[in-house]
């Protein structure tokens, strides 16, 4: 697999989407979006997506000149129409425009329906920690997993993601997907040309399997947990999909892409932000300081492993799978882009 540096991969898609009729400032926000997510150890929300949204863009789900509509707002709360517009785009709008309304009024949430794939839900989640605030993005997509019990898909990975400020341990962040796995990291097995674990995924006739190829014929992911993630799915189909007005997955109302619930919270009207941040701070010492069970070196806090393997990314570089790698070439070839090799080549 090639290994290329942060800023090689930002330059490299950032010219692609350029290249693709997409303003620059747009080209190069969503591509240092996609590199923070693989910085972050995501490949799966990464440079994975870039021929991906290169397709949407020619298939027009995808509007790169989109404007983002402000349909209602209230002091605290707000709805947003994206128009399709680049997910990254729309998120980190409707984030901003929470955050905001959190600092002035201790409470921001915001509503945005009509969105592309906004990627990384941590990433948005964060914005609001960063100021001090709790940072919570509930987001719903389209179908590719069942039901707890069931054998038909109804329901996406339905992802949800909490932001919280801890102190020098700086954040806890909490980012998953309500199925087993998120399919990016399915799709990232598919392009690697490995099996799945069992458990992840059902093929079309509802049996297990561990072949990454029988998710995209028709094959369903796994909820989380069983029930308990199940229900966690169709609490996020509700709040990401039926709240916001982009449909729940399985509504007609749905076409594609994201409706995404977001909130910041402010700490201040229940405690002092320093007292909240030096408890959290405790807690999470307290997790770290648990002996290891047999098989694992040490336990992990959520945020942990992002910020770790952000630090050494950043140092030796990023490793893009092979047919990632190609798919990357073939756009260049598509679109008249010129990519010249890799850190190793």
């Amino acid at each position: 697999m090639p290994t290329l540096a942060a800023e090689q991969l930002r330059q490299i898609s950032t010219r692609l989407f350029q290249a693709a009729g997409v303003p620059d400032t747009i080209a190069a926000r969503v591509s240092d979006s996609l590199v923070e997510a693989n910085l972050a150890g995501h490949d799966s929300h990464g440079v994975l997506r870039v021929p991906q949204y290169l397709e949407y863009l020619r298939e027009g789900e995808i509007d790169p000149h989109a404007e983002i509509e402000l349909l209602a707002e209230t002091p605290t709360t707000a709805l947003l129409d994206a128009h399709w517009a680049f997910g990254q785009l729309a998120a980190a709008e409707g984030m901003r425009l929470a955050i905001d309304k959190a600092l002035e009024n201790n409470l921001g949430m915001v509503a945005v329906r009509r969105s592309a794939h906004i990627g990384r839900l941590g990433e948005y989640s964060l914005m609001a920690a960063d100021e001090g605030l709790v940072g919570a993005v509930l987001c719903n997509s389209s179908m590719l997993a069942a039901p707890y019990g069931g054998m038909a898909r109804v329901l996406s990975t339905n992802p949800m993601s909490v932001a919280v400020p801890a102190g020098d341990r700086s954040v806890f962040l909490l980012d998953f997907a309500t199925t087993v796995r998120a399919e990016g990291k399915v799709r990232l097995a598919k392009e690697k040309g490995e099996h799945v674990p069992e458990g992840w995924i059902l093929d079309k006739d509802g049996q297990p399997t561990t072949e990454p190829e029988d998710l995209y014929d028709d094959g369903m992911l796994l909820p989380l947990g069983e029930y308990k993630g199940y229900a966690l799915s169709l609490l996020v189909d509700i709040l990401g999909g039926v709240l916001t007005g982009h449909g729940a997955t399985s509504s007609e109302v749905y076409s594609h892409g994201n409706g995404v619930a977001m909130m910041a919270i402010d700490i201040e009207p229940f405690c002092s932000r320093e007292r909240f941040e030096h408890e959290v701070e405790n807690l999470l010492d307290r997790m770290k300081a648990v002996p290891p069970a047999p098989g694992f070196s040490e336990v992990l806090v959520p945020g942990e492993p992002e910020a770790r393997s952000k630090a050494v990314r950043l140092r030796e570089g990023i490793l893009v799978p092979e047919k990632v790698w190609q798919a990357i070439l073939d756009e260049g070839e598509r679109l008249g882009v010129r990519i010249e090799g890799s850190l190793d080549a």
